[in-house]
């Protein structure tokens, strides 16, 4: 059958009914419209038009397919923010051990006194010791509890567990590092700013006593807790990557946290006030 026009021809894209936005629980928006045009040589939609129908919803890419009878689909991606300039965090979770030197355990110079009995070391001062002769070149050396040995010329550098006076004894006997409780969050998030990447990027490697930076947004949920602060006021949260996504109309940031009960030193890692 021929083609038969009537009327002017159809030179800007028609928005054709039934289209979908799409909500991800977050408040991300993305949304796919089809629109019609006639001729071999259609403009597609530009990145950044607004969609008409939602403002909230800007074209990100689009694809032209061209008929047997002259006239061309245009199928246009949408995407947006529900409401503001980011979404919500969308966050997942995982706990798991990781091997650490046993003298980064929390209870390696614990006195073991009160309701907290657990000890590996003891306190210092530790008594002068002369009975550990394998561990020559060190004429005197000082021991703690469970058998841990420290020499002295050098700040009392821990050398080792050598006793098997015990049970107690026997199992850290050898041993120089231990399995240690650790968890990462993992986020994302939308925005519509890219000065809020720069941000992001800018807080890896430091440390937050709260589920947020500073003046800036929340990377936790709430039902995660407001308070990330160990016995010592130290922050519990650091700021460990961000990978960034660049959409046109959107930026996607995918961070990690990583929680350390005992706090991360504020001594060496900066903290972001909160």
């Amino acid at each position: 059958m021929a083609r038969i026009d009537k009327g002017n021809k159809l030179t800007t894209p028609l928005l054709q009914p039934g289209y979908t936005v799409q909500n991800d629980g977050y408040g991300l928006l993305t949304c796919t419209a089809i629109y019609k045009a006639d001729g071999d040589k259609v403009k597609d939609i530009p990145r950044g038009t607004v969609f008409a129908p939602d403002p909230r919803l800007k074209c990100h890419k689009t694809d032209i397919s061209y008929g047997p009878l002259g006239v061309a689909t245009i199928t246009a991606h949408y995407c947006g923010i529900a409401e503001g300039d980011w979404t919500q965090p969308n966050i997942s979770g995982a706990a798991s051990l990781s091997t650490e030197p046993i003298t980064s355990h929390p209870w390696f110079f614990s006195s073991g006194s009160g309701s907290q009995l657990r000890k590996i070391c003891g306190n210092p001062p530790y008594a002068a010791s002369f009975s550990i002769t394998k561990l020559a070149p060190y004429p005197q050396v000082f021991e703690g509890d469970n058998g841990a040995i420290f020499e002295t010329s050098q700040g009392g550098k821990f050398l080792g567990f050598y006793s098997k006076a015990n049970s107690q004894a026997l199992k850290l006997y050898g041993k120089t590092s231990y399995l240690s409780p650790t968890s990462t969050y993992t986020g994302i998030l939308y925005t519509t700013k890219a000065e809020n990447v720069v941000k992001v990027r800018e807080f890896v490697g430091t440390t937050m006593a709260a589920r947020a930076p500073y003046g800036f947004r929340f990377l936790l949920p709430a039902y995660l807790g407001d308070n990330w602060k160990a016995k010592d006021e130290d922050p519990q949260l650091m700021i460990a990557s961000a990978n960034f996504e660049d959409y046109g109309v959107l930026f996607k940031i995918t961070y990690e946290l990583r929680y350390n009960k005992e706090g991360w030193a504020s001594a060496i890692y900066p903290q972001q006030l909160s």
